[in-house]
């Protein structure tokens, strides 16, 4: 099976890609670099230097034929897409639909979309949320993922493209940028390797679902070789406050690891966790990482990159 990954120089698309490539597929990646790195790039893997946004995507398809479009590349800043909407819908709606005609119009039988739990869902009115939770986010982030997976839809009514929608929570681990807004395991463990103080916003109270990137990348093959149809939430179904989360962060690190309350952040959802129960029941995927053992993980490769 020849797979085009999307953002595959990135911190998920990367380990997506990899599992695709330990499974025996062909793998090509679109990455602009922007936030990816080349050397996150899977050796067995061929790179195209290439914004999602540029009609010379059509060509690729044109020329590749790949059977399954995996779409990571995201603008993920969920804050400057409040700041700036049309610069994240340009990437993420945009960019999106150029990948989606170029896919249909060349071939493509699948699509697996990396979506958002925390962003599409909002203020979360059940706990842990399944997929039939109301879709209503609040960001022009959220929005925008919402919007593509309509567009799936659309794709897979009219012209037959089955797509898979995989809702992540928090998603972390080895490679993590943790120069963004996003990934507060990848942040402290910078912070604190500088020599910094890591701020936790607010109380420390807010709980998220962390899910280790393994997990998610063995969901994306799961998925993909089964060919699965429709939205599911890629999760542990667990909820764990900050505080709880610096607490491990601590114990992995190992050395002094200062910490500061601060401001808490405007719109920051108190509470995110998702139900896995529909993508368990449909795959038989599970995720398989804890949190400790998998912090521990992520904070090796942190204190030992090169």
């Amino acid at each position: 099976m020849k797979v085009c990954v999307t953002g595959g120089a990135g911190f998920i698309g990367s380990h997506v890609a990899q599992a695709y490539l330990d499974a025996g597929h062909d793998v090509v990646i679109i990455d602009d670099l922007s936030t990816g790195k080349r050397t996150n790039v899977p050796g067995n893997a061929r790179l195209i230097e290439l914004n999602i946004t540029d009609p010379a995507v059509a060509d690729v398809f044109a020329q590749e034929r790949f059977d399954v479009l995996n779409h990571h590349a995201a603008h993920m800043e969920l804050r400057v897409s409040v700041q700036d909407p049309v610069k994240d819908a340009t990437t993420n709606i945009i960019g999106s639909l150029r990948l989606l005609e170029a896919a249909h119009r060349n071939g493509v039988g699948h699509v697996v979309f990396a979506s958002s739990g925390g962003a599409v869902y909002g203020d979360q009115s059940v706990f842990p949320a399944d997929e039939s939770h109301p879709t209503r986010p609040i960001s022009p982030y959220g929005v925008s993922k919402r919007s593509v997976e309509l567009y799936l839809d659309y794709y897979q009514e009219v012209h037959g493209m089955t797509s898979t929608i995989l809702r992540y929570t928090n998603v972390y681990g080895p490679r993590q940028n943790p120069f963004g807004e996003a990934g507060v395991i990848a942040i402290f463990l910078q912070k604190w390797i500088d020599g910094a103080t890591a701020v936790i916003n607010g109380d420390g109270e807010q709980t998220r679902d962390y899910i280790y990137v393994g997990d998610v990348a063995r969901a994306n093959l799961f998925v993909t070789e089964q060919r699965l149809r429709g939205a599911f939430n890629c999760c542990t179904g667990i909820e764990t406050s900050l505080n709880e989360l610096v607490d491990h962060l601590r114990r992995s690190y190992g050395a002094t690891a200062l910490t500061r309350h601060g401001e808490g952040k405007p719109g920051d959802l108190r509470r995110n966790v998702c139900s896995f129960d529909k993508l368990r029941a449909t795959s038989g995927w599970t995720p398989t990482m804890g949190l400790k053992e998998g912090v521990h993980l992520t904070a090796d490769w942190f204190l030992h990159r090169k």
